[in-house]
């Protein structure tokens, strides 16, 4: 499968947008008859299996994890808040441990740094990735707002959708401050699962019909959004929540050794470790009541 995904073109673009080569998109599902893990074309929405569907199985806010390349998520299921990690080499989900608060939103920085976003407290909270044990609040986000969306940029910027009103906009990790940027927001009610590739550009679910995956700059979501497509899998929709770009590491160079078998062999499994890793992974969050 191509890691380098296109988006469709719209009216608003005189070309289409696309993801940065080696980065592809993927998709954990929540109440839906389809896999429980897919990858998504960005061209046309379309899901295909990764990992097989898991009854009932509701999955919330991926975020990569730059320390070891795999994908955090939260495992909503019956209410319930689990770590999981997914494995995009091996294609596996494993459970870490049930967290010790209620989280909604998962981000994890460059340095492996993870922060939750509990519906709760209202607060943004550090978080434990090998336990799930979560640490004191830094402070409340915008008040009894709901967030279902939030991402890291490669800027640094922590960012967050902001389900009660639509805004799009930064948090601050030392007191949990929202600020939108600009004006920019999405519809109300509408916005679910945020992320952002390597480019900067945020990638983002609409739910308005099912589940549509858009991209855009997050500091002008209304003048530059780009319809993808709406999410499908087997010609039936497939309903998601979130959404994450998996970051792919660059090829290591070869030394010089001398030798042209050697370094054709070396760079096919440079290649191959590329391949296997380019992955940008979407995941599911469960409305909340």
């Amino acid at each position: 499968m191509s890691a380098a995904l296109l988006l469709a073109s719209t009216p608003a673009f005189a070309a289409p947008r696309s993801l940065p080569a080696g980065e592809a998109l993927y998709a954990f599902a929540c109440d839906s008859d389809g896999p429980a893990v897919g990858l998504v074309d960005v061209a046309t929405g379309t899901v295909t299996e990764v990992v097989a569907a898991i009854y009932g199985q509701c999955f919330r806010s991926p975020a990569y994890n730059p320390v070891d390349g795999k994908i955090c998520v939260i495992d909503f299921t019956n209410n319930n808040y689990d770590l999981v990690v997914f494995d995009p080499q091996a294609e596996t989900l494993t459970l870490v441990d049930a967290f010790d608060c209620s989280p909604y939103t998962l981000a994890i920085d460059a340095s492996g740094n993870a922060w939750v976003w509990d519906a709760v407290t209202k607060e943004l909270r550090p978080v434990n990735l090998t336990d799930a044990t979560c640490g004191d609040g830094v402070g409340v986000v915008h008040g009894g707002n709901t967030f279902y969306g939030m991402a890291f940029a490669p800027n640094g910027s922590l960012y967050a959708a902001n389900y009660s009103n639509g805004a799009l906009g930064t948090v601050n990790t030392s007191t949990g401050e929202f600020t939108q940027v600009n004006s920019s927001a999405m519809p109300s009610d509408d916005n679910g699962g945020l992320t952002f590739d390597s480019s900067g550009t945020a990638w983002v679910v609409d739910e308005a019909n099912a589940a549509e995956i858009y991209s855009a700059d997050i500091t002008d979501y209304a003048g530059t959004a780009e319809l993808s497509g709406q999410l499908s899998f087997n010609g039936t929709d497939y309903f998601s929540e979130a959404i994450v770009v998996l970051q792919v590491p660059a090829a290591p160079e070869l030394p010089d050794t001398g030798s042209a078998s050697v370094a054709l062999g070396v760079t096919g499994l440079a290649a191959a470790g590329v391949i296997a890793l380019g992955a940008v992974m979407m995941i599911v969050r469960r409305r909340a009541s």
